[in-house]
């Protein structure tokens, strides 16, 4: 008996080491459909269709925030991704291209900034079916623009099937099996990962991904990988969220998120799910992003950004709704007399969307100027943007009305920096609340964005309460909607944001303090267009995502009963 169970075991045992080495040399030679593999329900402007994946035009850039027109912006996959080990092959087939087609693969997402885009290592494959030329482009991460490009000049038919090969040291092309060329791979794909973005210009009418395949080659491997799970299920008692939930005043702690960075980096979205109980979208809900062509929305991001925040018991404050320097260029562009039906088709649009999920709004956001003229003799300092120039202020009014017959139960907010301290930009935000109220405008509280830039940004205690008491006999809520302190002294940072803390703590109208960002390594603060990036040093974790001493002061002013 003893020797049949050795005998036995032997056999299982060597049995098992064959699975495994099967499973092994299945798992190296994998070959992923990656239409039906990977998740494209929440791709921006995406059909999903038995003819395969149909991308329409969504023409979405980003503008500078002095009005530039900045970069293209084209959506990509953030709900699955491939990881990599060594040389792999991707075969795909396009069809229906009427104009042009862009398909990318990214070693990791972009990251979107204040008004600028990151562009990581990737490689861009454009399709331009009216030139008949194939052109390939690489970024390797350290330059705005482009490293290497080739241009091919090809036929391109109703369907096109391409062969993209990543060998050690090179990109090789096939198009419908004949070479087409080649290209050095500058390491795009290091990070051992590949990310999936589309794109087509607004003059055609889109394309069709009909084959998206991936298989490794020379025993390297391919994985699938799909979305993790945002349900964190466990609140930190240590968190901030946590801290101001036992507090006596009870406020809501927040922060800007970005979506790209919740998918995309682990420590970042355990960081952000467990810390904060309001979320204000850093990006995806501004007109640009949401709104990028006349009859085109791109609600995608923004839905699952809510979803998540809701499924965190997160309250979500929309922003924003009307924001001039955030405009896409095609309504900076509009005609005077089209601009008040675009402004309240967009508001009615969007605030429709999200009712019942989106529980408040930076109706308007900035409306101030910077140019002193606009202050002197009884000037209102409203900003001369393309909304002013239109309706004069009663865009205002008409935005604010707009939203509330939207939404009647949502909290709506006017949202302006420079408000904390006494001087002209404080005496016109309360000129222009009480003339609000005066013609019933539904106005239900003021964001002050509490930025501190450099010295002169300073506030002080008495300011911002006296400032927050005049609102509330307005009957005024007021929140500090975007606090971030710039500098390397530590001790000025623990100044600022517990002196904000402080005030809206004991402030009975202040309803919550959200920080504009967590960490320096996704900042606005970061500087534009600078490669390598140029880190901003205002938040309250670092680059590293190690907490800062005023993350510990603020821990320690919730803690307090008073």
């Amino acid at each position: 008996m003893k020797e049949l169970r050795t005998k036995d075991f032997i056999i299982i045992g060597t049995f098992i080491i064959f699975l495994i080495f099967l499973l092994s040399v299945n798992y190296k030679n994998k070959n992923i459909n990656l239409v039906s593999g990977l998740d494209w329900s929440h791709f921006p402007g995406a059909t999903v269709s038995d003819r395969g994946i149909y991308f329409k035009p969504l023409g979405r850039e980003i503008v500078h925030s002095d009005g530039s027109v900045g970069q293209l912006n084209p959506p990509l996959n953030l709900n699955s991704h491939i990881e990599i080990d060594g040389d792999f092959k991707i075969t795909f087939s396009l069809s229906e291209i009427d104009n042009q087609a862009s398909f990318r693969l990214y070693s990791k997402p972009p990251i979107i900034y204040d008004e600028w885009r990151y562009e990581s290592p990737s490689v861009d494959i454009n399709f331009d079916a009216v030139k008949n030329i194939i052109t390939v482009r690489i970024w390797n991460g350290i330059s705005s623009g482009p490293t290497d490009m080739r241009v091919y000049d090809v036929s391109i038919e109703s369907k096109v099937d391409i062969t993209f090969e990543y060998t050690e040291n090179q990109i090789i092309f096939f198009k419908n099996g004949r070479v087409l060329g080649s290209i050095p791979n500058h390491d795009i794909f290091e990070s051992g990962q590949i990310w999936f973005g589309a794109d087509s210009t607004i003059l055609g009418r889109g394309w069709t991904l009909s084959k998206l395949n991936i298989q490794s080659l020379n025993g390297g491997s391919v994985r699938l990988i799909q979305a993790p799970s945002f349900d964190l299920g466990k609140s930190n008692p240590d968190s901030l969220r946590y801290l101001a939930g036992i507090n006596f005043r009870k406020i809501k702690i927040g922060s800007a998120i970005s979506i790209g960075r919740l998918f995309a980096d682990e420590q970042y979205r355990n960081l952000v799910l467990s810390q904060f109980s309001i979320m204000t979208p850093e990006n995806s809900m501004k007109p640009q992003f949401i709104h990028p062509q006349p009859n085109v929305y791109v609600f995608e991001e923004s839905d699952q950004l809510v979803d998540i925040a809701l499924m965190n018991d997160m309250k979500v404050h929309g922003h924003t709704l009307v924001y001039a320097k955030s405009s896409p260029l095609w309504m900076t562009k509009s005609r005077r007399e089209d601009r008040q039906k675009i402004m309240v088709d967009h508001i009615e649009k969007v605030v429709n969307h999200f009712k019942g999920r989106v529980s408040e709004w930076d109706v308007v956001n900035e409306v101030f100027s910077k140019k002193n003229v606009l202050y002197k003799n009884w000037g209102t300092g409203l900003d001369h943007n393309i909304w002013f120039d239109a309706m004069g202020e009663n865009y205002i009014d008409l935005a604010f009305e707009t939203a509330h017959k939207a939404d009647p139960q949502a909290k709506l907010y006017l949202n302006d920096y420079g408000v904390e301290r006494d001087g002209q930009h404080w005496e016109a935000l309360l000129a222009l609340v009480k003339r609000l109220k005066q013609r019933n405008v539904p106005i239900d509280g003021v964001g002050f964005q509490a930025h501190v830039y450099n010295d002169g940004d300073y506030f002080d205690a008495n300011q911002l309460k006296n400032h927050m008491d005049v609102l509330a006999e307005l009957g005024l809520l007021v929140r500090i909607s975007e606090i971030d302190v710039t500098g390397d002294d530590a001790q000025e940072q623990i100044n600022q944001y517990v002196l904000a803390l402080d005030v809206c703590l004991k402030a009975s109208n202040c309803t919550s303090y959200t920080t504009w960002g967590s960490t320096d390594l996704y900042g606005s603060t970061t500087r534009s267009d600078r490669y390598p990036l140029v880190y901003g040093t205002s938040l309250l974790w670092d680059k590293d995502m190690k907490p800062k001493p005023a993350y510990k002061a603020l821990q320690e002013r919730l803690r307090r009963s008073y």
